[in-house]
């Protein structure tokens, strides 16, 4: 068993890692136990990994926030968690994508959420190029940074930019969400008449 001072937990939660929390008094936990624990205002789930595995930020005891509780599932284990760490390492993945990937009962514990932007503020007072070329090919679109900027055809730096002029604004979303469909009018083709010709007559057989 883990003494009740602190763990560090691999937490499910878009854009962290790990973090490291108390044990309250008369919870005992060990590496691979499931636990709901706080993050600002909510409540998050995440699992107890092993002591020296992983590289965080060390914080004093007197500032570390108690773990909430033992969730009601069976531990992650040992060879399970080592498997987790040569995937994360070997794909250059998050460690708890892969753990979400081979310990699914995880997933139900609750919808994991990210933060989507789209146009839906003021022009920015300075309409660089760049963002004048993102304000054009963004209407009605949706996505996280890396997305949108690549459907703009401009760097991060521009979407970033206009998040903080207030252009693109957030939009919290279910990240295990269904894609939509897609739009297969989206950049369609250019074809020569005897492509075309060849694709009406394939359309119609």
């Amino acid at each position: 068993m883990i003494p009740n001072y602190s763990v560090r937990v691999v937490v499910f939660q878009h854009g962290l890692d790990t973090l490291d929390y108390a044990v309250p008094p008369g919870l005992d936990l060990s590496a691979g136990d499931a636990v709901s624990v706080p993050l600002g205002p909510r409540t998050i789930t995440g699992v107890v990994w092993d002591e020296g595995r992983l590289a965080g930020r060390t914080v004093e005891a007197a500032r570390l926030r108690p773990v909430t509780a033992k969730l009601p599932l069976a531990p992650l284990s040992l060879p399970m968690r080592r498997l987790c760490e040569w995937g994360a390492d070997y794909y250059l993945s998050p460690l708890a994508g892969v753990i979400r990937m081979v310990w699914p009962s995880v997933a139900f514990l609750g919808e994991r959420e990210i933060v989507e932007y789209r146009l839906g503020g003021a022009a920015p007072a300075r309409l660089t190029p760049g963002r004048a070329a993102a304000l054009e090919r963004l209407a009605g679109r949706q996505g996280i940074v890396r997305d949108l900027a690549r459907l703009a055809g401009v760097s991060e730096a521009v979407i970033r930019g206009l998040v903080t002029a207030g252009t693109l604004v957030p939009e919290l979303v279910g990240a295990d969400a269904a894609p939509g469909e897609p739009d297969p009018d989206f950049a369609p083709p250019v074809l020569e008449a005897a492509q075309a010709a060849a694709a009406a007559e394939m359309a119609t057989a």
